[in-house]
This record gives C-alpha cells, structure tokens and sequence, in this order.
C-alpha cells in the first residue's frame, strides 16, 4: 500500500473489530509530566524500588484492572530516570482505552523520540492514528513496527485493516493470518479474518472464523454481530436472531436481522422482522417503529 494512495471511508464492522482489540498499554519534572498525562502531581511521589521495578508494579496493576495505580507507577518510574519509552508507551495505551487520544498521541510520541524503533509504540500510535482514520500516517508507523519486529500481531492485524478498508482483501487476509502465526488463539484476528472473508464475498470461510473466534472467546459480540450478519445476508434468519439474540435482547435482534435484510432489498422480510420487534416491545423499541416506516415508503416507490 501506497502512503500517497487515497484512502476510502472504513468498514465499520472491520474498525470496531481492531478497536475491540485494544481496550485490553525526557527529563521533565514530575509537576509538568503529571499535567501532561492526566494524573495529579501527588501521584508522581517518589516510591522505593528502581524504575524496572515500578514497571512492573504498574504492569501489575495495569492486568489486575487497577490503570490508576497503573498510570502513578508509570510516572514514578519517569521520574526516577527509568526507561522513558517503555513507561511512556504504557502511558499511552492508558489513555487510548480511555479515548484520551491526544495524551495518547503525546506519550507514543515522546516514547517513540526516547526509543524511535520502539515497537510497542509504534504499533500503538499505528493503532490510534486509524481510529482517527488518518490511513496514511498509520501504515507508516504500523510498517515499521514490523521491521523493528516482523512478530508484532497487533501490527498485523493493523494493517490487515488498512488492507481491507482499501479492498485488498488477499493482503488483509495474509495479514492476519501472520498475526495469527504468532497468535493463534486470538479472538479479535479470527473475527477480523471473517470479516475480510464476508468483504470478499466468501461466507462460509468468513462463518469459519467467525465460529473460531467464538470458540476462543465465546461472549465476543463483535463475533457474535458478525455471525448474525452473514446468516441475514444468507436468508438463515433462525440462526442469524439466535446469534445476535447471545448480545441483545430479543427485539433488537428482530429490529438488525430486519435492517441488515433492507439494506440488502428484501423489503417484505424486513417489514416482517420490524413488525415482530415492535410485537415484542412496542411501548420500549422506537427504532423498529422508524424502520418499519422507512420500509413502507421503500416499498411504496
């Protein structure tokens, strides 16, 4: 792919699958690092142990669910003269879980100007850089994330996106298949694989994965979407309100399997999905009222 190429408008489903992904992240003094980062300047305090050490305590944190602590370790570690891009590319996915993306931004950078072949950074400024659709600049950060380390499946899944938001869909698909190398058992690679497959048109590789996927993770409701998605598309609408039905209630299962089969033109089955969602809640579910109404006028023309 070609930086100068210009880049179309994403496919939702694909983004939000890589997104899903990462919602799992110089010598200034501790006052201006805490304003820059979003933490208090007490949390900077200095604490006993060397700055690997305060890595470590944050990572600590950071997988038992507490980024606050995590964040105030990553500090203190900046403060005691620690390894600046390792600290800050934590920083970093901190705050892009928390859609801070400008402190994001910010730490990725300064990681990436203490270490500039920092993979971990660059894949995570790669990462940020798509959600905000800049496509270019993201696959120059994500590429050369892979040089500095080819086995970076985050990297791959990345630029299996970018792939697939410009209809290169082979590429893609060798993209996550490189990450799922490195990382077989990851959830989001075979749902961003499926997704790839239903963009080429090939559904039952795209019900494959979506069901490995699954398999991996099994409360995964991007996976369980797509899945309902592709048995809609398929006219399998049993199957395809079971699987939406396992991440919503009942009349917004109705309410998607009926919009998903108006988008594709099969206004009579639609009516009939929107008419059986607003039956299941009528004085609660607007939205099926709407798009039934939408589905007269079609029909009407």
């Amino acid at each position: 792919m070609s930086p100068a190429h210009r880049w179309p408008r994403a496919p939702i489903l694909a983004i939000a699958g890589l997104l899903s992904a990462w919602a799992q992240l110089p010598g200034e003094q501790s006052d201006g690092i805490a304003a820059l980062f979003g933490a208090s300047a007490a949390s900077t305090a200095t604490d006993a142990g060397t700055p690997a050490e305060i890595i470590t305590r944050g990572d600590a944190a950071l997988t038992a669910g507490d980024a606050d602590r995590a964040l105030f370790e990553y500090l203190r570690a900046l403060n005691k003269g620690g390894d600046d891009a390792a600290a800050l590319h934590k920083i970093g996915l901190i705050h892009a879980a928390r859609g801070n993306d400008e402190l994001a931004e910010n730490a990725y950078r300064r990681a990436l100007a203490s270490d500039p072949a920092h993979a971990g950074a660059l894949t995570g400024l790669g990462i940020l850089l798509t959600r905000q659709r800049r496509y270019a600049e993201a696959e120059t950060q994500l590429l050369a994330a892979l040089r500095r380390d080819p086995k970076t499946p985050a990297a791959h899944n990345a630029l299996g996106v970018l792939a697939d938001i410009q209809g290169q869909h082979r590429l893609a698909q060798a993209h996550y298949l490189d990450g799922l190398a490195h990382a077989p058992d990851s959830a989001i690679l075979h749902n961003n694989l499926g997704y790839s497959h239903y963009l080429a048109g090939n559904n039952k590789a795209a019900i494959a994965e979506f069901r490995e996927a699954l398999a991996q993770k099994p409360n995964y409701a991007m996976a369980w979407r797509n899945l309902g998605l592709v048995y809609t598309r398929q006219g399998r609408y049993e199957e395809a309100l079971a699987a939406f039905n396992k991440v919503q209630d009942l009349p917004q299962a109705y309410n998607d399997v009926g919009y998903i089969a108006m988008v594709a033109g099969k206004l009579d089955d639609a009516q009939s999905f929107f008419d059986e969602a607003l039956r299941l809640s009528p004085e609660y579910y607007p939205t099926a009222g709407e798009n039934a109404r939408r589905v007269r006028t079609l029909k009407g023309k």
